[in-house]
């Protein structure tokens, strides 16, 4: 990631990030689309819905609205302009053309806008009273935390969207392995909550790629001709390293959220020796908190050095415990452990498995089964409790 750092910030400062339509009428129909894309994706990134409300009340001053029917639009609440009017309003002004035959099946963009306003006056007219005007006028607006939390994650995706933008360029030479989110987003000191928004910013791109690599939307297939069926392969693993990395983050924030300011717990004190190792970047894997095995009924670990899959049974009328580094509380006969020949695939099986798949988890697996012992080490991943 320093590497795309370095090849494409120092080229981005000082250029002017808005979406142009120069000479528009003659691209290709894969430029126009690419183009319509990206436009839309820098206004819904970069802009709220307040920010985006003055372009189309630019374009509907640029295109014969009365001043009456600016007004109504300017007095309804800024959410009633989403960020799809927004773009499309700035597309418009920046040169975008109304109409153009092999785009969005022929229909007109500026008659859809027109639409929309309409609709959001008409659903606004009681937004604010007349009477608060002027005392809104003199109030300095303060934005809320969740504007300032997106405006904080947006800022942090920098680095992400550059690599984007190389897969654009040259989406063969594109290598989805050399990006290292995981580490990016640290160094970032990405919060959960700020993990929650980033996934939302691209998990839509990898539904609508995952569903374009299929080839059964006819839409998408028009819109994503210009890429091989490897390119969209790249771009997809590209976004879901993204995801996984949100997820993996949003997940350690759970294990390790601090609990209110209280006195050590007995438990505490109990798996205080406890080896164990709490994360495994190849696999995307967290530990659970340790505590959470006292009391239960089973627990799943995997060892990352064997690659074998485990579960710990308790034993009848006990519990599982912990003493020092080891289990304890378990049946000897029910509690084994298998080797995987496919940990990729199989551990990420075992992640979305419920109650009732987990029961016969283990014996689907075609492997000979090896007893465990008790013994935690730093190679063991603590991956589930019941």
């Amino acid at each position: 990631m320093a590497n795309l750092k370095a090849k494409n910030i120092s080229t981005n400062r000082g250029k002017d990030p808005i979406p142009k339509w120069n000479d528009c009428e003659n691209w290709s129909t894969d430029q126009y689309y690419k183009h319509f894309r990206d436009s839309m994706d820098y206004y819904r990134l970069e802009f709220s819905s307040k920010d985006l409300k003055p372009k189309v009340i630019s374009w509907m001053s640029a295109n014969g609205y009365t001043k009456d029917q600016i007004k109504s639009f300017k007095d309804t609440k800024d959410y009633r302009c989403n960020s799809t009017m927004g773009g499309i309003a700035a597309n418009l002004l920046n040169g975008m053309l109304p109409v153009r035959s092999d785009f969005n099946e022929g229909r007109n963009t500026a008659l859809w806008l027109g639409e929309q306003i309409s609709k959001a006056i008409e659903e606004g007219k009681n937004d604010y009273a007349p009477e608060t005007d002027d005392a809104v006028k003199n109030v300095a607006y303060v934005p809320n935390i969740q504007e300032r939390l997106h405006e904080t994650a947006v800022k942090m995706t920098e680095e992400i969207e550059d690599a984007i933008e190389s897969f654009q360029a040259d989406p063969e030479a594109f290598d989805p392995k050399a990006f290292k989110v995981s580490s990016l987003l640290r160094s970032k000191q990405v919060k959960a909550a700020h993990a929650r928004l980033i996934k939302g910013f691209y998990e839509g791109n990898l539904s609508e790629l995952t569903e374009a690599s299929l080839g059964k939307d006819e839409q998408l297939k028009e819109a994503y001709r210009h890429l091989s069926k490897s390119q969209i392969k790249k771009i997809i693993a590209f976004y879901q390293e993204v995801c996984s990395a949100c997820d993996m983050l949003l997940q350690e924030a759970k294990v390790n959220k601090k609990p209110r300011a209280k006195r050590p717990t007995d438990k505490a004190k109990v798996v205080s020796k406890l080896k164990y190792q709490k994360t495994f970047e190849p696999l995307k894997l967290v530990s659970i908190n340790p505590q959470d095995i006292i009391g239960s009924k089973e627990l799943w670990i995997y060892n990352t050095k064997s690659r074998k899959l485990g579960k710990y049974v308790a034993a009848e009328y006990q519990e599982l415990g912990v003493k020092g580094t080891s289990i304890t509380g378990f049946d000897e006969n029910k509690s084994v452990q298998k080797t995987l020949r496919k940990p990729e695939d199989q551990i990420k099986e075992f992640k979305s498995a419920g109650k009732v798949q987990l029961r016969k988890f283990l014996e689907d697996i075609k492997a000979v089964d090896i007893k465990l012992n008790g013994r935690i080490n730093e190679e063991v991943i603590l991956l589930k409790v019941q």
